[in-house]
């Protein structure tokens, strides 16, 4: 039997449908952590608890947007579910977030050695760390109550949930974090991302440049003497949340983390290699120095994306001698970051 493309279309959606009748969302993710359990027991077993819990407050949505998701996977093959919680949750709204990793290529039975014999890479997670030790981070999260398994499957793959977790007690701009089942971590909706702001009223526009630049502060003064360095601070990795009129941090995987017990601690301006974008040298950020490069790339950011179109001559002056801060101007960019701050306050105030 022959069929045509519309026909064939259709038997596509009624099959579709009818797989999604049976296979409640809420069994889809525990088959997720299930096969993520085999792939590394002492790795997520410990997880089993908060996930099934999690799993059983999740809001069915209608057959019709479990299909839309469905079709939309075919041409977007990001796995990234919108959510409801119910019962005493009800209306709490998350995001569930599920890392793609080649598990053909995946060795989990050696886990810390494959991690610390990993070379500079120039995206996803790097801990600066001494030859010889074990990293203070790994004490840091085991001592938070991780299984060692865990804390080097995830710093190895995926540090998002763990490191967000902890950001969240310390009261960092980050969502809030459920669960991480595996290799599906789910969080709080954080609301849309900054590049559907960027055409928003300037008074909204001032106030999200303000705290963008206190963020860039926050993560390199970090917690704990680590100093977290962003390698992706890019409108789509933030969010603004209208509720609470916050910009949050939404992604965490690319970034390089350094411990400041074992450097020196002076400042240093940031000289990015040549580029578009953000260029940047694993080396330099684990050099032992304080260096304002997150702050470089918020003013980037403003300059480029968020504020390009603004018409105010001393705001714009600011963010281009902070972002080219040439050495006749411009010691260091945390300065211009302070002063950046206090005129988009005055503006924000008046």
């Amino acid at each position: 039997m022959h069929l045509s493309p519309g026909h064939l279309k259709v038997v596509l959606i009624l099959a579709l449908l009818q797989e999604l009748q049976v296979k409640p969302q809420r069994n889809v993710f525990q088959e997720l952590f299930e096969s993520d359990l085999q792939l590394c027991p002492a790795c997520f077993s410990g997880h089993r608890e908060q996930c099934e819990q999690i799993f059983q407050k999740i809001l069915e949505p209608s057959d019709w947007s479990r299909l839309i998701k469905a079709v939309s996977q075919f041409f977007d093959r990001r796995a990234i579910y919108f959510l409801e919680l119910k019962e005493e949750h009800q209306g709490t709204q998350l995001v569930a977030k599920r890392k793609n990793i080649d598990q053909r290529k995946l060795n989990t039975k050696h886990l810390e050695n494959e991690f610390l014999e990993l070379k500079e890479r120039p995206g996803g997670f790097h801990l600066c760390r001494t030859s010889g030790k074990k990293p203070r981070y790994v004490s840091y999260l085991e001592e938070s109550g991780h299984a060692s398994a865990s804390v080097w499957f995830y710093m190895m793959h995926y540090v998002g949930p763990l490191l967000m977790q902890e950001l969240y007690f310390l009261d960092f701009p980050v969502p809030r974090t459920f669960a991480f089942c595996g290799l599906t971590h789910f969080q709080s909706h954080a609301g849309r991302t900054l590049f559907h702001y960027v055409e928003a009223e300037e008074d909204l526009r001032m106030q999200l440049a303000c705290q963008l630049l206190q963020l860039s502060l926050k993560l390199t003064f970090g917690f704990s003497d680590f100093r977290i360095f962003l390698t992706d601070f890019t409108a789509d990795n933030l969010a603004y949340d209208e509720a609470s009129r916050k910009v949050i941090l939404i992604d965490l995987d690319s970034l390089v983390l350094v411990d400041a017990e074992s450097t020196s601690g002076q400042a240093q301006k940031y000289e990015p290699l040549p580029g578009e974008g953000f260029t940047f040298d694993v080396s330099a950020f684990c050099s032992g120095q304080q260096l304002d490069a997150n702050v470089y790339q918020a003013c980037l950011l403003l300059r480029d994306v968020l504020l390009k179109d603004l018409d105010n001559k001393r705001l714009q002056l600011l963010l281009e001698q902070c972002v080219t801060c040439q050495d006749d101007l411009c010691d260091m960019r945390f300065q211009k970051a302070y002063d950046l701050i206090k005129l988009l306050d005055s503006y924000n105030l008046s």
